[in-house]
């Protein structure tokens, strides 16, 4: 295939423009979240708003991130069943850069939700340090950012280079964000199939330092920014688990988002059902992963029935109102998913797999709700309302609209040269 034809048909693989409906809807839900947040800023209900937008952040940017993870570790297991969904993954990237903007807010009003900021713990006083912690985390995100970034860049180089090699961008692609982004990855072009050969050398160099970086440096990321809201308990698995919870949180959006490009835009007759089937294979195997995981720390701590750490179990699974929370978590994201997932019927099911994916995405996010937020809430009632859902919301809205901006400019379906 000419390299014209080829990039005629790439440009066939990219998202269509938001339609205005859409974009109307994202809109309200972003401008929800920022005003909710500058009302805390105000004095309106600080605590509830700054310890939900931390439950968000962590939520949303360990999902992205680990959407970028996935792809890595398509590529290094050299898989060939969906180079669609290593390319949804890789979508996931637009976000980081947001996020790592978002954090800052985090750390702006770190004293407003972590306990050991105004009242330092004599027991850890290094670690548990406002400059210390603002530093590390910093140079967590800095790195695991930058590196993610650049990967992709390298993965997607020879495609965005061909289509604007051959005009396939249009006027609304030659001005704004959008022509800044695509001079940046193209910059110093070699040709399509040197650039092909070229970005094969450098992923495979690429692909196992990433996923090495990730996971040690989100292991940190958990340790610092949810076990250290309750300065008195640790677990030495929590790092772990917070990555694979967040992985499994990104192969279910990869589903949720796969079904979407399947149903709503027209390239979607490329993800067939054999595809849905492994990625609901993938979803089952998470969730049994992370359920083993959820249940192994709960065992250490039971059978080692320290005080110090089972105080953290003792609140959210036998006081209320945490209890019926942690309950329906254990339920929505690993018993009823696993009930569903065991058949082969359900996976090769698109609609099937879009609608278990939402109820479990729920019950992430309440788990990391349930992981955060009884550690700094000392009040009776459970902290879920208009404020929640309106952070939550434009959260979301931040992730669906990076995503969507950048499969517009990047082929939702990658292409190898004949």
């Amino acid at each position: 295939m000419k390299e014209q034809d080829l990039a005629q048909k790439l440009s066939g693989y990219r998202l269509p423009k938001i339609s205005n409906k859409l974009r109307f809807v994202f809109s309200i839900f972003a401008a929800t979240g920022l005003i909710i947040l500058i009302g805390a800023f105000l004095g309106v209900q600080p605590q509830r708003v700054y310890q939900t937008y931390l439950v968000n952040f962590a939520f949303w940017i360990g999902l992205a991130q680990a959407g970028v993870i996935f792809a890595a570790v398509y590529r290094l297991t050299n898989g060939g069943w969906s180079d669609n969904f290593r390319r949804i993954g890789e979508l996931f990237v637009a976000f980081l850069p947001v996020g790592f903007l978002l954090l800052l807010i985090i750390l702006i009003v770190q004293s407003q939700i972590y306990p050991w900021v105004n009242d330092p713990d004599p027991k850890n006083p290094v670690w548990l340090n406002s400059t210390f912690f603002t530093v590390r985390i910093l140079f967590y995100f800095i790195v695991i950012t930058a590196l993610s970034v650049y990967y992709v860049r390298t993965a997607i180089r020879p495609e965005i280079g061909l289509l604007k090699e051959n005009g396939q961008y249009d006027e609304s692609f030659h001005a704004g964000m959008s022509s800044k982004i695509i001079d940046w990855i193209t910059r110093g072009w070699n040709g399509y199939q040197e650039e092909y050969r070229l970005s094969t050398e450098k992923l495979k160099i690429l692909t196992p330092i990433i996923l090495i970086t990730y996971g040690v440096l989100y292991t940190f990321v958990g340790f610092d920014l949810l076990m250290t809201l309750d300065p008195g308990w640790y677990s030495t698995l929590y790092g772990w688990l917070f990555i694979i919870s967040g992985f499994y949180s990104a192969v279910v959006a990869l589903a949720i988002t796969g079904y979407f490009i399947r149903t709503k835009t027209p390239v979607g007759d490329l993800i067939d059902k054999a595809q849905f089937h492994d990625i609901g294979k993938l979803m089952l195997g998470f969730c049994m992963f992370t359920g083993g995981l959820v249940f192994s720390q709960y065992l250490t701590i039971w059978y080692g029935n320290i005080p110090k750490e089972t105080g953290y179990l003792i609140v959210r699974f036998h006081e209320e109102p945490w209890a019926i929370v942690s309950t329906l978590v254990l339920l929505l994201a690993y018993f009823v998913p696993l009930v569903f997932l065991f058949s082969k019927k359900i996976k090769q099911t698109p609609f099937a797999l879009f609608v278990l994916g939402i109820f479990i995405l729920i019950a992430l996010w309440l788990n990391r709700f349930i992981e955060a937020v009884p550690s700094i809430w000392t009040e009776v009632s459970i902290p879920l309302g208009l404020y929640e859902a309106g952070v939550t919301l434009g959260f979301f809205a931040a992730v669906v609209c990076c995503w969507m901006w950048f499969a517009r400019i990047v082929p939702v379906v990658p292409a190898k040269p004949e």
